[in-house]
C-alpha cells in the first residue's frame, strides 16, 4: 500500500497522539543514543499496529 504526497504530508504535519496503556500490556521501550542526543519511545502493541503513550528526547551539551 502506497500513500499519496498529500496523506504523507499531513501525518508528517500533525503531533502524535499518545495513547493510555492498559495495566496488562506489555509495554516496549525504544532508545535511540547518538552524541549529539538521546531519545525514548514508550509504544504498546494493539492489533492496529503500535501506539505511542510516551516519547522524550534532550539534546546533548
Amino acid at each position: 500500500m502506497r500513500a499519496s504526497p498529500s496523506t504523507l504530508k499531513k501525518a508528517l504535519s500533525e503531533p502524535p497522539v499518545l495513547s493510555r496503556p492498559n495495566d496488562e500490556e506489555v509495554l516496549y521501550l525504544y532508545l535511540a543514543v547518538a552524541p549529539e542526543a538521546i531519545s525514548a519511545t514508550l509504544i504498546r502493541e494493539t492489533t492496529e499496529g503500535q501506539k505511542l503513550v510516551y516519547f522524550t528526547s534532550k539534546a546533548l551539551q
